[in-house]
């Protein structure tokens, strides 16, 4: 305990940006939870990033997948897409584009946040699917009294965002009230080229909006009663003319709707400290067109090809805290709707597909989580759960003549049960050093669109000599289910935190796309006809993470960090899957910063640097991508109720592209997207 208090006193005797790094550390007997790790709201409006993935990548381990300027979907080591949790506020929020425009994590401004949580690995136990780890995007509670706060940033390709919030709070009741305005034109590579200049955008539209979005937001809590608690949020945003060169067509608009109602009773008995009870509802309505793209046809509308798509979520869960063990039930139904419109031009009309068949899935999850603390040196959490899933979609839309011709079924249904869990150990091996692992069992189902999305090309297959005449769904594909081992070790001090991580992962009926030939072929199909569709696949993946943040002298601070994934799948040549490479794993990167931070003004460098990734899947033509090296500068102050910041990315106008900058989804390219060149951004933040 003196130990603690000497840390503690220590770190408070520090400037604001040291205690943020190392209270995120601090031991607190059975509270702290170390393979949970954050990111503040503060460190994100340091930055210039535009949204959530994008502020991630700054977590060793975690990267981003470039579409665009904006909705950046979040990676965690070599995990994306559905084997992820990504959730706001222990809700669950779901793209409604096939091609991932608009991944969960777009879903929340960040004047609403407080902060981000992340867990890597399957070590959640709280939510169905955490197969590879969870985000949880956490959003802000007020503090006491009135207060008004106003954000304002302005960066390079006229971005420009201002966000005011209201807040009030007391004993009994608080509110919030926000709004946020976010605008960019599209940005430029080191070679000082537009991202919609690698693209066919008409002349046009090569230097208009980028993006343009709207939020509104608020957020209720009252306490009816001593030791009870309300909290009610309802969030819309409104996001128009988002351009995304990676894809064959743009967000027309993406609306979103999310409402959140949780009530919480602490103290009931010396036996069950706490109840807890949420529900949540979630909507996202998205149009995407190719109207400001060069057309091969001569369509009689202003599109030649569009996508209507939706998606809906409602959900709740029931929570007990029963000493050391809490006890839930999950419930949520996922609704997922899509519509595809390609005009054909020998028959004149706009030909329609409903390429995700109304689909729903609906889990049913109970979970039970045991944490002790032994002595003041071990400590242990061990967690159990048990899901079943059913996904089903319209037999009456769903295209079973694709699902018999390349996998021989005609099923629109399936029902899976399955247990998931984790065993985590914590010991102090001296009051500096923590050693931990981890063995976790994560199990996810398949998404609406690999199991039932159908696509039909064969028109435009034909026409382009291509033998790829279908884009088509697996509906007998089996869950993945990952068993990972991680083992770590912690040093901490009053002046310093390093971090080390090893993980290794057995994925059980990985999902990967693959090439394949019909089964039973369509008579008025071209010879030798494919489809791009999914299988499963053992896959294996290792690798490591590295932090340490190091007090160097007074208000010198020295920071660092270095992460690497590897993946290896099994091959099964008669699927066309002959390369043992997985496709979209991370290289080795690493950072290195120097920060002198006083508490009233910082100024910083870091030096960002990957290696090139040449482990590629070529089964679906990825590509080598270099390495490359980045200098950012940022600096700042803080007087009373002001906060100014600002910086310079990639000084050195560097052109260079992430490693997760290509897409291959139905209505892809094939135009990799290169990351901004130099980039300047002023934010500044007023409240009382």
């Amino acid at each position: 305990m003196r130990k603690t208090t000497f840390i503690l006193t220590a770190i408070f005797s520090l400037p604001t940006f040291a205690q943020e790094v190392l209270l995120k550390e601090v031991e607190v007997k059975g509270k702290r939870e170390t393979f949970k790790e954050s990111l503040e709201i503060r460190e994100v409006r340091e930055s210039f990033a535009k949204d959530v993935g994008e502020a991630l990548s700054k977590i060793e381990g975690l990267h981003k997948f470039r579409k665009g300027g904006i909705a950046n979907d979040v990676i965690i080591r070599a995990f994306q897409r559905d084997n992820l949790n990504v959730i706001i506020d222990d809700s669950e929020v779901h793209a409604a584009c096939p091609n991932r425009m608009d991944p969960p994590a777009f879903h929340v401004d960040f004047s609403e946040v407080e902060k981000i949580e992340v867990i890597k690995g399957p070590f959640d136990i709280r939510h169905q699917g955490s197969l590879g780890g969870l985000v949880n995007i956490i959003t802000k509670k007020p503090d006491f009294g009135f207060r008004f706060k106003l954000n304002l940033s302005l960066g390079s390709f006229d971005f420009r965002n201002i966000s005011p919030v209201i807040s009030y709070r007391d004993d009994r009741f608080y509110g919030l009230a926000g709004y946020s305005y976010k605008y960019s034109k599209p940005y430029k590579d080191g070679d000082g080229k537009r991202i919609t200049e690698y693209a066919n955008y008409k002349p046009q539209y090569i230097n208009s909006k980028a993006f343009e979005i709207n939020t509104y937001w608020t957020k209720f809590g009252l306490r009816p009663l001593e030791n009870h608690h309300l909290d009610i949020a309802y969030t819309r945003q409104d996001a128009r003319h988002v351009i995304y060169p990676a894809l064959m067509m743009d967000a027309d608009y993406d609306k979103t709707d999310r409402f959140n109602l949780a009530y919480r009773i602490d103290k009931i008995s010396d036996l069950i400290s706490s109840l807890s009870f949420q529900l949540y509802y979630t909507k996202v309505d998205h149009w995407m067109d190719d109207r400001f793209r060069k057309f091969m046809t001569n369509p009689s509308g202003p599109y030649s090809m569009a996508t209507d798509a939706q998606t809906k979520t409602f959900g709740g869960r029931l929570e007990a805290q029963i000493k050391d063990f809490a006890l839930g039930f999950e419930a949520y139904r996922r609704n997922w709707d899509a519509t595809n419109y390609m005009w054909d031009q020998m028959s004149g009309m706009y030909m329609r597909q409903f390429v995700i068949p109304d689909a729903d899935i609906a889990n049913f999850g109970v979970y039970g989580e045991y944490r002790k603390s032994f002595n003041p040196k071990l400590r242990l959490v061990a967690g159990l759960r048990l899901d079943t899933t059913k996904s089903e979609v319209d037999s009456s839309k769903a295209n079973t003549d694709l699902y018999y011709a390349f996998h021989n079924t005609r099923s629109t249904s399936k029902t899976d049960t399955y247990p998931s869990g984790n065993l985590q150990l914590f010991y102090n091996l001296t009051p500096e050093i923590e050693l931990f692992t981890g063995l976790g069992y994560g199990v996810r189902v398949p998404d609406q669109q690999e199991r039932y999305f159908a696509l039909n090309r064969v028109m435009m297959c034909m026409q382009q000599n291509s033998p790829f005449c279908a884009w088509v769904g697996n509906p007998n594909l089996k869950p993945s289910k990952n068993l990972e081992l991680d083992l770590g070790v912690k040093h901490q001090t009053p002046k310093s935190l390093t971090k080390a991580t090893v993980f290794v992962s057995y994925v059980w009926d990985y999902i990967t796309l693959h090439r394949k030939d019909p089964v039973n072929p369509p008579n008025d199909w071209p010879q030798n006809s494919q489809a791009m569709t999914y299988a499963n696949v053992d896959a294996r993946f290792w690798g490591f993470e590295l932090s340490s943040n190091y007090n160097v002298w007074k208000n010198l601070f020295l920071f660092g960090g270095v992460s690497y994934t590897e993946g290896r799948k099994d091959t099964k040549p008669s699927l066309n899957i002959k390369d043992k490479d997985v496709a979209e794993v991370p290289p080795l990167k690493g950072r290195l910063g120097l920060r002198y931070d006083t508490g009233l003004w910082f100024a910083e460098a870091e030096l960002v640097a990957s290696a090139t990734q040449n482990k590629i899947d070529s089964d679906v033509n990825e590509t080598k991508t270099s390495g490359y090296g980045i200098v950012n500068l940022k600096a700042g102050i803080s007087y009373r109720n002001f906060t100014l910041n600002a910086g310079v990315e990639n000084l050195f106008d560097k052109k260079y592209y992430e490693h997760f900058s290509y897409v291959r989804n139905p209505f892809s390219t094939g135009v990799k997207v290169p990351e901004p060149g130099r980039s300047f951004y002023v934010s500044a933040s007023y409240q009382f």
